[in-house]
């Protein structure tokens, strides 16, 4: 499980540090760890596609589980900010030494409908001090169109 690797390894950096170094691919890593974990993660159809220092990038399809409405099917608001938190609390991960982290606040500003897929999500650690960290994310359709934006803060267990 993902929580015992991350334990093993001393912290969530560690963990992604010794995947590289044994010359395995995070984003892969986390994928496989996310799907046997989370049912929602694989129900969205949720694929991390990059994770760097400060920065992690997930991608995922229009489905009828994400749909808001039928009538004029888009992602649901919820669906957004889960995907906005995941792949902002991935940017954090990338760059926490300790073993815990929690979401304190995630803000987000819904500028378009998410109607043209595949969407890419975004999260870059813009500060990351003792206990907290702050962290941008957005959302692009297929299109290239911005549709949200976060801004959030992380605590950081060390």
């Amino acid at each position: 499980m993902f929580d015992d690797d991350v334990r093993a390894a001393g912290g969530f950096r560690q963990l992604f540090e010794l995947w590289r170094s044994e010359g395995r691919n995070v984003a892969d890593e986390i994928n496989r760890s996310f799907s046997e974990e989370t049912g929602l993660y694989e129900a969205l159809g949720f694929r991390v596609t990059e994770v760097g220092d400060g920065y992690a990038q997930l991608e995922f399809p229009f489905s009828h589980m994400a749909s808001g409405r039928r009538g004029r099917p888009h992602v649901h608001g919820g669906v957004v900010m889960t995907a906005l938190d995941t792949t902002c609390g991935l940017a954090v991960m990338s760059v926490n030494t300790g073993r815990e982290q929690s979401t304190l606040e995630l803000k987000v500003n819904f500028i378009k409908p998410l109607l043209r897929d595949p969407f890419r999500v975004t999260g870059r650690v813009i500060h990351i001090g003792t206990n907290t960290a702050v962290v941008e994310g957005e959302i692009v359709d297929s299109d290239g169109a911005v549709c949200a934006r976060a801004l959030g803060t992380w605590f950081v267990f060390r």
